[in-house]
């Protein structure tokens, strides 16, 4: 956690230089050296604030969790008085969202997810964005089903994005436009099934 007096205009400068590292260097070699010739600041500045590379690790995702769910927040508002599923498919575009398939973004987060089985407190952040999406999913699905069916329907969703990111990255790109239609129609058999409808 980022000890007081860390200057706000620092912390998104030390970030975009972690997520830079990351991407040239993937998280093991993105070492605190590395991050804070990027940034032009002394190692010792981010040991200091940061508690040393996991800390500045931990303070990127909560800032890419934090972006995305501002992203997420927009999106559904936008829908307000539309139906459930073009409700369900704001919060997807939001999570293939230009910010968020940024090629460098992508990586950062393929190494969060990947360091969150190892380091207790990036795992705690993989929960708090996986409960927080699930919630989000949830609360919309509840306008059409059942709550077990939301949840069912909420957890699906979430693991098609999860697995569009998944082979997007490891493909070298996440087809935003693809991905998005995938889910759709996945959504379309969920809705066209309640609705007593022949798919």
């Amino acid at each position: 956690m980022p000890k007081i007096g860390m200057p706000e205009i620092r912390k998104p400068q030390l970030i975009e230089a972690a997520i830079r590292a990351i991407d040239k260097h993937g998280f093991a070699g993105a070492t605190v050296s590395v991050i804070g010739k990027k940034a032009g600041v002394s190692p010792a500045i981010i040991n200091h604030y940061f508690g040393g590379k996991d800390g500045l690790y931990e303070e990127t995702m909560k800032s890419l969790i934090r972006e995305f769910f501002e992203i997420l927040s927009e999106e559904v508002i936008k829908t307000k008085n539309k139906p459930a599923k073009t409700k369900v498919m704001a919060i997807v575009k939001a999570s293939f969202s230009q910010s968020q398939t940024h090629p460098q973004v992508v990586k950062a987060w393929m190494g969060f997810w990947a360091s969150a089985m190892h380091k207790p407190s990036l795992y705690r952040l993989q929960n708090v964005y996986s409960k927080r999406l699930q919630t989000s999913l949830v609360c919309v699905l509840k306008e059409e089903f059942e709550t077990e069916t939301a949840r069912n329907i909420a957890l699906t969703v979430a693991a098609l994005i999860d697995g569009m990111w998944l082979r997007g990255s490891l493909a070298g790109g996440i087809d935003k436009e693809i991905s998005a239609q995938q889910i759709q129609h996945y959504l379309n058999l969920v809705f066209n099934n309640k609705e007593g409808k022949v798919c």
